[in-house]
């Protein structure tokens, strides 16, 4: 889900400098120096906001909601992927604002193809994150070629599911973006049924408007995995049916709406009390904890379906082999798989 967005806060946040050049472009200019505001204290900066007419100051909120969105760790390994990809020779320049926050706007200002770019892959991000995801893998390990005639056939495909299914959905667009490991991101955009809603008019005044808002189904198809990703609410009466209509527009095949994900990791070794956690200093990780581990038995265990543990952070690794053991001689479990 998206983050939560709070202006007065990000105004604080962020260097002043930025956002001078950010109003610069949007034809405002600030008339005090930021170097008398203090870091909390905004007043001079909000005051100016106010005047701005409303068209500009949207323009300029819906910038900093993109700035915020990118803002956090995920954010910024996504608009550094993209920077790298897009504008490598940026890179240099990326590293002087500090916080995350200004990296962003800095990256709005400075390369503006890559942060609209890191912006779209963000929000999925965001999407990824909630209960709407699902993941298949056992799809072909192949390339493809996205043409209008399979971003055609995947509207038609999408329509027809939520026409029929639910009557709504009387149009589909289908947006289509490559990003730099590899993956093809569709998103698809449908109109939901329609709704009144109160807003505020150019006056002031609260106003009934009837809009049909558009809701967003997002396809990661990864080649070299053979995977896809599909992000949509409705659980998998409706994630089965639009896998197999994604892998019959796009990847030209017919699949098993039914089909099982196989295993992507096998985690065996964990309870092998001679495990390790080893990383490269390429990998910039500095400590990797066991926090979680379900045991399932390999055969039926009367009234046992499976044996989950969760550790404390503090817990060294020999200390859950310990506990590992002992919760499986409690429970007569021979064998045991992750």
């Amino acid at each position: 889900m998206a983050k939560p967005f709070d202006l007065r806060k990000q105004f604080k946040l962020h260097d002043k400098g930025l956002l001078r050049r950010l109003f610069a472009e949007h034809g405002e200019s600030i008339d005090f120096s930021c170097d008398s505001l203090l870091p909390h204290r905004v007043e001079p900066l909000i005051n100016m906001w106010e005047a701005i007419p409303e068209v500009r100051r949207r323009q300029v909120e819906v910038i900093l909601r993109d700035v915020n969105e990118l803002g956090d760790e995920r954010g910024h390994r996504v608009l550094t992927e993209e920077l790298i990809w897009r504008c490598a020779d940026k890179m240099p320049d990326f590293a002087g604002p500090k916080s995350l926050l200004d990296k962003a706007l800095w990256a709005y200002l400075e390369a503006p193809s890559a942060f609209n770019e890191a912006a779209i892959f963000a929000r999925a991000e965001a999407l990824r994150s909630g209960q709407f995801a699902y993941r298949w893998n056992g799809l072909p390990v192949q390339t493809i070629e996205v043409n209008e005639a399979k971003i055609a056939a995947l509207q038609n495909e999408v329509h027809s599911f939520y026409w029929k299914k639910e009557l709504r959905g009387e149009h589909c667009r289908v947006h289509h973006y490559s990003r730099s490991n590899g993956a093809e991101y569709f998103f698809a955009y449908l109109p939901d049924w329609p709704d009144k809603c109160l807003i505020f008019d150019t006056e002031g005044n609260l106003t009934p408007r009837e809009e049909s808002y558009t809701f967003t189904n997002v396809f990661i198809y990864v080649p070299s995995e053979g995977a896809i990703e599909l992000i949509a609410k409705g659980g998998k009466k409706v994630h089965l049916p639009l896998r197999k209509a994604f892998c019959k527009a796009v990847l030209d095949i017919d699949v098993d709406g039914n089909a099982l994900i196989r295993p992507t990791y096998r985690l065996d070794h964990l309870i092998d009390p001679n495990f390790a956690f080893c990383t490269e200093p390429m990998d910039r990780v500095n400590t990797v904890r066991l926090r979680r581990i379900r045991l399932v038995p390999k055969i039926a265990v009367p009234g046992v379906e499976h044996l989950e543990i969760k550790f404390v952070e503090s817990a060294k690794h020999a200390d859950a082999m310990t506990e590992i053991s002992g919760q499986l001689e409690t429970h007569r479990l021979a064998g045991c798989r992750t």
